[in-house]
């Protein structure tokens, strides 16, 4: 049985009761706590430090802040998932063999040369943007140095099936769909 590493949309979708993802991603949530049937095992559920920092940077630049509600949020994040995972000097393998494969398979070539930063990678069959950036590369290396599948919602989540294949990143599940 897998453990799970949470990516930002996810968490939100989890605690939104308005978003129209909450009840799949709430029921998903349910599911993988239930213990395995044969070996009682419970999913684990993480988040990156990463993701706790695009939740912070969203509360402080609301323009008009509900502290309630951001201390609510704060409440649900520390009732329901263990710490934030740590960025630690490990991380440099994965991040570096995700991003290389990304620069070397999705990089558009332009007058100056290939892209330089990934939210200009685009998918080399239809050349749309993959809409990533650089949040999205630490968070799938965290996932992958762990062990942990990653769910997410973005449009990163065909990419990382692909950057799988290659063998340099994380299994990749959406909790949004059927």
């Amino acid at each position: 049985m897998a453990d799970y590493l949470l990516d930002t949309n996810i968490v939100r979708y989890w605690y939104d009761t308005r978003c129209a993802q909450h009840a799949r991603v709430a029921a998903r949530v349910a599911q993988v706590r239930q213990p395995d049937p044969n070996t009682a095992y419970v999913a684990r559920l993480f988040i990156s430090v990463v993701t706790l920092a695009e939740i912070e940077y969203g509360h402080a630049v609301t323009l008009s802040p509900d502290m309630a509600a951001q201390a609510a949020y704060r409440k649900f994040l520390a009732e329901e998932l263990p710490p934030a995972i740590e960025i630690s000097r490990h991380i440099h393998e994965p991040y570096s063999k995700l991003r290389a494969w990304l620069f070397n398979n999705c990089s558009p070539r332009t007058k100056r040369g290939r892209a330089s930063r990934a939210e200009e990678l685009a998918n080399p069959t239809t050349s749309l943007e993959l809409g990533i950036d650089e949040n999205d590369l630490w968070i799938a290396a965290h996932a992958a140095l762990h062990g942990l599948v990653l769910v997410t919602h973005d449009r990163l989540s065909n990419l990382a099936r692909a950057i799988q294949n290659a063998g340099v990143g994380p299994v990749v599940e959406d909790w949004t769909g059927p």
